[in-house]
């Protein structure tokens, strides 16, 4: 889906690093808060490692404080069973990408 937000502030952008506790490999995540327009609201959303690092480690989000954008997101739901069949469940929203800047500008102009 793709929604029309802002990040409102730089403290609504959060590095999380995350170690895979099998094979001690560590990779960093975010978590990006998003204000949504019509109707207003706040979601967070989680950002992949990959999007993440393909982000410059969230630089790419900061060029976007305070700028209305169109972002793709997407909810999702999982349920499993984890580490000794331990019920696991979570939902939530992901960022699957953000607005090219270059669009955004020649969108304004």
């Amino acid at each position: 889906m793709i929604v029309t937000a802002r990040i409102n502030d730089s403290d609504d952008i959060e590095k999380k690093t995350n170690t895979n506790t099998n094979t001690g490999e560590s990779r960093d995540s975010g978590i990006v808060r998003l204000q949504l327009f019509q109707p207003s609201e706040v979601i967070e959303c989680r950002v992949s490692p990959d999007l993440w690092d393909s982000m410059g480690g969230g630089a790419d989000l900061k060029k976007l404080i305070d700028k209305k954008a169109e972002f793709k997101i997407q909810h999702t739901e999982r349920s499993f069973a984890g580490d000794g069949g331990k019920h696991v469940s979570f939902s939530g929203w992901n960022l699957l990408g953000i607005p090219s800047l270059d669009n955004q500008a020649k969108a304004t102009a």
